[in-house]
């Protein structure tokens, strides 16, 4: 009987082969973004701008797998904020969960009426402008101690 196990070769701690990487991490600024903004609730609504074509079709949109991925990523963020909230409250996850989802979408029409109804809102005045504002602004200052250690982005992304 022949059976071909693939061994791991890569040293620990080296970059995986484009192949192995998921479709979000073949698109570094984003990945760099999707993490900085993770524990932020502008998450929710940078992702319904990545996904919303407010453009009149000139926006050339991203491939269906990084689309996928950033859905899993939008879904799997509420879920754990349902979990949170349900360990806390001691109501059902389910309840808590679908009150979220609600919210979610109230949010995304929300943001998808503004965005059709005001031009500048696709505009991002903070990078023209060269301002460093929100949470991609660093707020360890000298007086802060040692820089933390950086986590990975699966870390990142399960806390």
């Amino acid at each position: 009987m022949n059976i071909n196990n693939k061994v791991d070769s890569q040293p620990t701690g080296s970059k995986p082969p484009a192949e192995e990487s998921s479709a979000v991490e073949k698109l570094p600024h984003l990945t760099k973004k999707l993490c900085l903004l993770w524990e932020y609730p502008e998450f929710d609504s940078f992702c319904s701008h990545l996904l919303m074509d407010s453009r009149d079709g000139t926006r050339q949109g991203l491939p269906w797998e990084v689309a996928e991925e950033i859905l899993f990523l939008a879904d799997f963020r509420i879920t754990k904020r349902a979990l949170i909230a349900s360990e806390v409250t001691g109501r059902p996850f389910w309840e808590i969960y679908q009150k979220m989802i609600a919210n979610a979408e109230a949010e995304q029409q929300k943001a998808q009426a503004v965005a059709w109804s005001d031009p500048l809102s696709n505009t991002n005045l903070g990078r023209i402008k060269g301002e460093k504002t929100g949470p991609l602004q660093s707020t360890r200052g000298p007086d802060k101690g040692p820089p933390r250690k950086k986590k990975s982005w699966l870390a990142r992304l399960i806390g």
